[in-house]
């Protein structure tokens, strides 16, 4: 038995030693000149973007200026039905102020609250399932 271990303990420690000394290098670790200089392209390529959806909106492109919408926020069943309610109406004014902040007018705009009242997956309790609950819907009231 002892021979065994001694055994296996040389097998595995031949094993570390040869994967640790093969020819494969392994990616340096970001440093935080590289890690900041992602970070100003990432914040850079979001400026553009919020630039040209401004420049959009302030052309006056109206095709679709009639049409109103319904934010409809939902929640998952793991907090009590008033933290549930309260935490979709928060989910739903989020994109509210999105939509608000790039040109939309906030008239167009209606926002609702159903909690965990509607869920689209009831099939388990996993985290799948429970993730497709945390939403929102949007509704087209008119205009189209």
């Amino acid at each position: 038995m002892r021979s065994k271990t001694i055994l296996s303990i040389s097998l595995l420690s031949i094993a570390a030693l040869s994967s640790a000394c093969s020819r494969h290098r392994v990616a340096a670790a970001p440093t935080p000149s590289n890690t900041a200089s992602a970070d100003r392209a990432a914040i850079e390529a979001a400026d553009r973007e919020n630039a040209k959806l401004r420049a959009d909106a302030d052309h006056g492109d109206n095709s679709n200026a009639s049409v109103q919408i319904r934010i409809e926020g939902n929640a998952d069943d793991s907090g009590s039905d008033e933290y549930n309610m309260a935490l979709s109406q928060r989910r739903a004014a989020t994109v509210g102020r999105y939509f608000t902040e790039r040109g939309i007018d906030a008239s167009r705009i209606r926002i609702v609250s159903y909690g965990e009242e509607r869920p689209a997956c009831t099939t388990s309790r996993d985290e799948d399932c429970r993730g497709k609950n945390r939403r929102d819907e949007f509704v087209i009231l008119s205009g189209l």
